[in-house]
């Protein structure tokens, strides 16, 4: 479904200093996989889903959805086929558009219509999707996003990705900015409107309980490559503390590299 191959990136931090995001990264996820993302800071997570979502230009490589390269695509042509839900929930909606005028300019992204046709046509629908959410957002459709709070406007933003069904979603730690309590209505939502569509889905998180609770793979990355890949029993068979021991491997054994390259 998702095919990455050799995709490389760089970024220049000044004074002639440079970054390797990702470097030489091969990728697949197949159609209904829900791949959860760890690594620590820097390691390449959130540069991955800005290339598959054409925030970024790859410097070289392939990335191609069903078998279609999307390498060169922008990012608004990608936004079809591609969603995508922020950290911050104030990212991915209009605070001074309401709610069914965000709803509206979600399901008419890629289609030539105005925004109050498409709000008068699918105001029945938007009530009857956001009753599902059992937040009382139906009775508010006419409200300013601006004035929910962030667990309401994560589940909005989260509903507006995947209003037209996309074929990879995309979720840059999406709980990380909620409280517990919100975190874990927002995930289970997830987990229903994945369920729900049969999604294909790329998810960051720093929260390694989650990483190996949610979905169905966990990949952990580390200095612009995937060093792990869990999936099945072995997945099952893992822990919050031999992932973590498993992380502090991997850095002990790049850190021996490293120190044998400039020995």
């Amino acid at each position: 479904m998702l095919q990455i191959e050799n995709l490389n990136k760089t970024f220049e931090l000044g004074g002639g200093t440079f970054k390797r995001a990702l470097v030489d990264l091969d990728f697949v996820a197949q159609e209904g996989d829900f791949v959860t993302i760890v690594g620590s800071n820097g390691a390449g997570k959130s540069t991955l889903l800005n290339m598959v979502a054409g925030v970024y230009a790859a410097d070289s490589g392939t990335i191609a959805i069903d078998g279609t390269d999307i390498t060169s695509w922008p990012e608004h042509k990608r936004a079809k086929f591609v969603g995508r839900v922020f950290q911050d929930p104030m990212m991915g909606t209009a605070g001074s558009m309401t709610i069914e005028e965000n709803l509206a300019m979600a399901y008419k992204r890629g289609q030539r219509r105005g925004l109050k046709l498409g709000v008068a046509r699918n105001r029945v629908k938007f009530k009857a999707l956001l009753a599902e959410l059992d937040l009382g957002l139906e009775k508010r459709l006419k409200d300013q996003v601006r004035l929910l709070s962030g667990g309401q406007r994560q589940a909005l933003t989260l509903m507006m990705a995947t209003l037209k069904t996309p074929q990879l979603l995309l979720l840059d730690e999406h709980t990380a900015a909620l409280d517990p309590k919100t975190a874990r209505r927002i995930i289970d939502l997830t987990q229903s409107i994945v369920d729900n569509h049969g999604l294909t889905v790329l998810m960051v998180t720093h929260n390694l309980q989650q990483a190996l609770e949610v979905g169905n793979r966990t990949i952990m990355m580390h200095d612009g490559g995937i060093v792990l890949d869990l999936q099945g029993r072995k997945r099952e068979d893992t822990s919050v503390d031999s992932l973590l021991e498993a992380f502090s491997r991997v850095k002990k054994e790049r850190f021996l590299d490293d120190r044998a390259l400039l020995a």
